[in-house]
């Protein structure tokens, strides 16, 4: 039958391209594979009503990536149209980096700057529904797609937050997303804080520029919050720019190492005090910068768990325009720690809300700093604190006292 024809060349297509030699299926593949293409027949030959071969094969390819992890997915030929996007840092859509966990579409984080961070949306959050259609039976691909749109344009996200009783629905314009990568400033006229939204092309150079800038430093402050990654020769770059020597990451696959990154001491910063911000929106590039800076003992790691995703995909063009996109590795931190679902965790946790018992920092005098600067202190000696929209940054002024601490 031609059906069965197309998904028996299609099983082999998936073989061939991952397998050394073409080597074929094994004596249990071919067995599980006739079942598949007898079930398939009498589908065909039975269903109550005409069906679409194209349709059928496509849905056992998707529910044969579905037994894998989120991120092995299937992308028919609209869809990979869609996403073939480049990595320079503009876009057009919201701004959101999604995942699937749980079994639910979550969340990674929303870019610093981007509408769906200006609209509220949080890293943890579920989204239920993308313009009323359901997220349950989407892979990650399509998600992504029905998020991204013309410029101007809304998409309404139904979200569930954890803490919160009933889902509700959030707004976001579609814009071009330009962001700058790094922002940075100066505290109490000695530490500085160099911000990373996400890994894009020249996120090292503009780092080190931003870091000579400021001048003289008596510590730095990483701020990796909120960061869903990126581009991975930029995470490489930006730990390389602290470190001397030892190593950045490791990539391994079926239990063999595949690839190691090393720091090279050329054009390393001075050994001044370190602090790494992270929470459960740092993933990917950002969770192996705290990861190899935490390792080699060059940074103290500030704040709570990222978000753990370390995985290595690649995509493969397939012959009708679709495409495959497969974990093929995972990393792991220069002590041999696996990220993949496990995340970075702090040296010093520290939540993002004070403490609500012994912790109030009201009155006038506290209510200068936001993200442009430092405030004015509320009593002689006292340091000031600093605010981010209006709301005290809890994160940020421990890391400040902890380099403070340090002089």
């Amino acid at each position: 039958m031609r059906t069965l024809r197309i998904l028996t060349a299609a099983a082999f297509a998936l073989v061939t391209i991952w397998s050394p030699g073409a080597l074929a299926l094994s004596e249990k593949g071919f067995k599980s594979l006739h079942i598949l293409t007898k079930v398939l027949r009498y589908v065909e030959e039975n269903y109550v009503t005409p069906v679409d071969e194209e349709m059928l094969i496509r849905g056992a390819i998707r529910g044969m990536l579905g037994t894998l992890d989120p991120h092995t997915v299937y992308m028919s030929p609209e869809i990979y149209r869609e996403l073939k996007v480049d990595t320079a840092g503009r876009f057009d859509g919201i701004g959101i980096e999604v995942t699937v966990k749980d079994r639910l579409l979550t969340v990674v984080s929303p870019i610093k700057g981007s509408p769906a961070e200006e609209a509220g949306i949080q890293a943890g959050d579920r989204i239920a529904r993308i313009n009323g259609n359901s997220t349950k039976d989407l892979n990650l691909s399509e998600a992504v797609a029905l998020m991204r749109g013309k410029r101007g344009s809304r998409v309404t996200l139904t979200i569930l937050r954890p803490g919160t009783k009933n889902p509700f629905d959030v707004s976001v314009m579609r814009k071009i997303i330009k962001v700058p990568s790094v922002v940075s400033r100066i505290y109490d006229g000695k530490y500085g804080y160099a911000s990373i939204s996400s890994f894009q092309q020249g996120t090292s150079r503009s780092l080190e520029r931003a870091i000579r800038e400021m001048g003289p430093l008596s510590g730095l402050i990483l701020d990796l919050r909120r960061n869903p990654g990126g581009l991975l020769e930029q995470g490489v770059d930006v730990s390389d720019v602290f470190l001397k020597e030892g190593v950045i990451v490791t990539t391994n696959s079926r239990g063999a190492e595949i690839d190691r990154r090393e720091a090279h001491d050329e054009g390393s910063e001075p050994d001044y005090p370190l602090v790494v911000l992270v929470d459960g929106g740092s993933a990917s590039a950002a969770e192996i910068v705290a990861g190899a800076l935490q390792d080699n003992k060059r940074a103290v790691v500030i704040g709570t768990t990222s978000f753990g995703k370390g995985s290595v995909q690649t995509v493969v063009d397939l012959d009708d325009g679709s495409g495959l996109k497969i974990t093929i590795a995972r990393y792991q931190t220069p002590s041999g720690r696996v990220i993949q679902d496990q995340g970075i965790i702090p040296d010093i946790v520290v939540p993002a809300k004070p403490p609500k018992k012994g912790v109030s920092n009201d009155g006038e005098a506290d209510e200068t700093a936001d993200e442009s600067g430092p405030s004015t202190a509320s009593e002689p000696g006292e340091k000031p604190l600093v605010r981010r929209k209006g709301v005290e940054d809890y994160q940020l002024n421990r890391a400040l006292d902890y380099l403070r601490g340090l002089s």
